[in-house]
C-alpha cells in the first residue's frame, strides 16, 4: 500500500490523543492488514503512537506487537534484535531528547519478552525510560501506580531482558532508585509487594542460587515463554521459604525447563552467608536517606529471616531496624 494511502487512512485515527478499540480493529483489516511490512510503515505507527499515546488498551497492545513482530522478522536470524536495529529503535523513541510514553516503554518490554537475543544496552535504555517515566510524571507528584507496576514486572522477568529471570544488580539498582523517587507517595499496594520479593530474589542469587549465563538462559526459552507459568508467584515461593525455599520453588519449576536446570540447582547448594559486597551495597541503598520506610523495615525482616550469619554492616543495619 503507498504511503501515501496510509497517512490519509489514519489521519483521522486519534485525532483526539485517543485509539479506541474500534480503531484498532481498522488498523488491523484496513491499514496494516499484512503487518508492518517496511520502515515507512513503521514510521506511520510510531508518528501516530506520538500523536495519540493514549487509548484502550487493545491500542498499547496492538502497538507493542505490531512493532515488535516488524523488528524480530526484519532481518535472519529471525528472534534476534541487533546493535543497529536496536538503535533505529531507539532514535524513533528518544527523538528530539523526549522520553518513551508509556506505550512506547511497552513495545521495548514487549521486545525483551519475545526476543531470543537483545543488545546489553537495551535493558540499561529502558531501565532509564523507566525512571524517567516515573520522574517526569505530568500529572501529580511521582508515584507507582497499577500499571507502572505490571509494565516493571515483566521487564524484570522478561527473558532476553539482562539476567533472564534472575534479578541483576542494575535491576535491583532500578528498584530503589524508583523506591527512592516514590517512597512517600501512595503507591499502589502491588508496587511494595514486587520492589520485596524482587531484591529479595536478587540477594538470594548471593545466598546460593548462581544465575544461569545467557547461553545456558536462552534453553529454558520454552519454560519461560509458557504463559501458564507465574514468575511472581515463583520467587513468591522463594522468598515465602526463606533460604529453604529456594530449591523448593526451583523443583517445582515445569519439567520443559530440563534435568540441566535440575543439576543447577543442586550444584548451587545454598551457602550460609551473603557476600560482603552485596550486604554492603544493601545497607548503602537502604541507608541512603537515613531513614527506614515500610518497605525498607519488610526487606530487612527478611534478611533476618534468613538465619544466616550477616556480613557486619548489613547485620548492624538489620539491628537498627528492629
Amino acid at each position: 500500500m503507498p504511503n501515501q494511502n496510509i497517512e490519509t487512512l489514519i489521519r483521522s485515527v486519534g485525532a483526539d490523543g485517543h485509539v479506541s478499540a474500534d480503531d484498532v480493529i481498522f488498523l488491523r483489516k484496513s491499514v496494516f492488514a499484512d503487518g508492518v511490512v517496511n520502515r515507512a510503515e513503521l514510521a506511520a505507527l510510531f508518528a501516530l503512537a506520538e500523536k495519540a499515546p493514549q487509548g484502550d488498551r487493545e491500542w498499547a497492545d496492538y502497538f507493542a506487537e505490531a512493532a515488535a513482530d516488524f523488528f524480530l522478522r526484519e532481518e535472519e536470524p529471525h528472534g534476534y534484535l541487533t546493535e543497529e536495529e536496536f538503535e533505529h529503535l531507539e532514535a524513533f523513541i528518544a527523538r528530539d531528547g523526549k522520553k518513551a510514553s508509556r506505550i512506547e516503554l511497552g513495545l521495548l518490554v514487549a521486545l525483551m519478552e519475545k526476543a531470543t537475543s537483545t543488545p546489553a544496552s537495551m535493558a540499561e535504555f529502558t531501565a532509564d525510560q523507566f525512571r524517567r517515566l516515573v520522574r517526569d510524571r505530568t500529572k501529580g507528584a511521582p508515584r507507582m501506580d497499577r500499571a507502572d507496576v505490571e509494565l516493571l514486572r515483566r521487564y524484570l522477568y522478561a527473558s532476553a531482558g539482562d539476567g533472564s529471570i534472575a534479578i541483576t544488580k542494575e535491576e535491583a539498582e532500578l528498584l530503589f532508585d524508583l523506591h527512592e523517587l516514590t517512597y512517600a507517595a501512595d503507591n499502589d499496594p502491588s508496587w511494595a509487594d514486587l520492589f520485596i520479593k524482587a531484591v529479595a530474589a536478587h540477594l538470594m542469587a548471593h545466598v546460593g542460587y548462581r544465575p544461569l549465563p545467557r547461553e545456558e538462559a536462552l534453553r529454558l526459552h520454552a519454560w519461560v515463554k509458557d504463559q501458564t507459568v507465574d514468575p511472581a508467584g515463583f520467587f513468591g515461593r522463594m522468598v515465602s521459604g526463606g533460604v529453604s525455599g529456594v530449591l523448593e520453588a526451583y523443583r517445582r519449576k515445569p519439567t520443559a525447563a530440563g534435568k540441566k536446570n535440575e543439576d543447577d540447582v543442586i550444584a548451587a547448594a545454598i551457602a550460609e552467608q551473603v557476600s560482603a559486597q552485596e550486604a554492603d551495597w544493601l545497607a548503602d541503598r537502604i541507608g541512603k536517606n537515613g531513614k527506614f520506610d515500610d518497605i525498607e523495615r519488610a526487606l530487612l525482616e527478611f534478611m533476618r529471616g534468613l538465619g544466616a550469619e550477616l556480613p557486619p554492616k548489613l547485620s548492624a543495619l538489620v539491628a537498627k531496624a528492629a
